[in-house]
This record gives structure tokens, sequence and C-alpha cells, in this order.
């Protein structure tokens, strides 16, 4: 008895999208040499959001400082009466 592997039908070929072909040159891919628009516009996005945040934070930060200032000038001048 010989044990040779089930044979399965050949799969059918895929046919390529037309624009996946745009960049291949010669049977080779063609890497991109430039980021992708949407992906640029996506850091753009998030480094705004960022630096907003660095501000808003910064903000919040300044206000909490000067209100304990005042707290601390206010409790000194209680002392001081």
């Amino acid at each position: 008895m010989s044990r040779r592997s089930p044979s399965y039908a050949p799969r059918a070929l895929q046919t390529i999208d037309p624009r996946v072909l745009t960049a291949v040159f010669g049977g080779r891919f063609t890497p991109r040499t430039t980021l992708d628009p949407v992906l640029l516009d996506g850091i753009k996005e998030l480094s705004q959001a960022i630096a907003s945040v660095g501000q808003n934070m910064a903000a919040a930060k300044q206000q909490s400082s000067s209100q304990m200032m005042q707290m601390m000038q206010q409790m000194m001048q209680r002392r001081g009466k």
C-alpha cells in the first residue's frame, strides 16, 4: 500500500487588480520613495493634537501654580495680622 498525499484540485487563478500593478516594472516591485499622502495627513493631525494637549497642560499647570501662590500669599497675610 503506497502512502501518497491525497491529490487536490489546483486552485483557480485570481485576477490581480490593475491598480496594484502600476508599481510593477520589469517584473519587480518598485518601492515608494515618498510617504503616502493619507499617512502624512494623519501624522500632521496627530502632531497638532499632541501640541494642543501640551498647551492645555501647560496652561492648567500655570493656573494651578498661580492659585497656589495666591493662597500662600493670603495665608502669609493672615499670619502677619
